[in-house]
């Protein structure tokens, strides 16, 4: 039995570099999945007791503020929150006041809401808000009126100016915005509309330019979310994936992007470009969504890595109409703004 013995552990002495890989490789498991946790700052609550259109969006002005901007609980006015610690804790939420106005070109009607658009910072600073005013006199005379407007903050969202109209062209509103708008080189504003094409629009002139966007198959693409890249290359994300690096003046696909749209999740995407040069996609899919997926692209949005990093895996995320939407903070953070039944929430994650 002891001649047993002193072989076994002769045998396991022989075999201990074998047996310490299999060990590192089983403890290896555990580990990974505490790095993912720990990549998971608390999750800090902006607003509570949400519902109807909330469509959280959020931006992150040069001084450093967050501001995330929301449907309120009454559905005829658009919601503020605030954060100056990299979205630790945030301000109670208050009313942006001019979107609660009709426009005065606007029919007055018993039956209206106020629908949310996006929040944007401008390359001067200033806090771009926009959003519908919808005026339902169907019943009347067939027309669902959806005026564009905007307003803008230049003191990082606490106050805001009178509000601003954008159309509407040949009589007829825009319609909404549901993915963020794009400052351009020239001082307009792209603006990836719901239906029609992209149109660039400048604030000076009040002017719209169609903004043409021909894929390879030759079609004209809506339903947008463009964003440009720190290597300044276009990239548009909708029923297809594109990529522009003149301009937009012409667009290649790009095979085997993984957040594929299927029905309404086509708008629980979110494209992010990073100044280090990668470019985050955030998504989820369905109505019944669990977790926020990122994919993530380090070849300016060429190709994209396959398998996501699920973080909040077992939390109900809203996974459509602006929800999650990802920012970048600092060189070492990104941040994302999510929406639930129980609240707007914000997820503060390591790269």
């Amino acid at each position: 039995m002891q001649a047993h013995h002193l072989a076994t552990r002769s045998e396991v002495r022989r075999r201990l570099p074998q047996l310490a890989g299999c060990l590192l490789l089983l403890l290896a498991v555990p580990a990974v999945l505490t790095a993912a946790e720990q990549v998971e700052e608390p999750v800090s609550i902006v607003a509570e007791r949400v519902s109807g259109h909330v469509h959280p969006s959020i931006c992150h002005t040069p001084e450093g503020t967050l501001v995330v901007v929301f449907q309120g609980q009454g559905h005829d006015v658009l919601m503020c929150s605030r954060s100056t610690d990299s979205g630790r804790t945030w301000t109670k939420p208050q009313e942006i006041p001019t979107t609660a106005k009709r426009p005065e070109s606007i029919r007055e009607v018993k039956k209206f809401e106020v629908y949310p658009g996006t929040v944007d910072v401008l390359p001067d600073g200033r806090v771009l808000v926009t959003w519908n005013y919808i005026a339902d006199d169907k019943a009347t005379d067939g027309y669902y009126e959806r005026a564009l407007l905007y307003s803008l903050s230049s003191d990082e969202g606490q106050t805001w100016s009178e509000q601003g109209l954008i159309g509407p062209v040949d009589g007829t509103h825009l319609g909404a915005v549901r993915h963020n708008v794009l400052p351009w080189p020239d001082g307009r504003w792209l603006l990836p509309l719901r239906v029609g094409p992209p149109r660039l629009f400048d604030p000076k002139s009040g002017s719209l330019e169609v903004f043409s966007l021909i894929g390879p198959d030759q079609k004209p693409h809506s339903w947008q979310q463009i964003s440009r890249t720190s290597e300044g290359t276009l990239l548009a994300m909708g029923p297809v994936f594109l990529r522009s690096t003149d301009e937009g003046k012409t667009w290649a696909a790009v095979e085997n992007f993984p957040a594929k749209p299927e029905g309404d999740s086509a708008e629980g995407r979110y494209l992010t470009p990073l100044p280090n040069g990668l470019v985050f996609v955030t998504w989820g899919v369905g109505t019944q969504n669990l977790g926020i997926r990122y994919n993530v692209s380090s070849d300016d949005g060429r190709t994209w890595s396959q398998e996501p990093a699920v973080l909040l895996p077992e939390t109900p995320v809203t996974a459509r109409y602006y929800s999650a939407r990802t920012i970048p903070l600092d060189a070492e953070h990104i941040g994302t703004v999510y929406m639930n039944r129980q609240g707007v929430h914000f997820l503060r994650v390591r790269l």
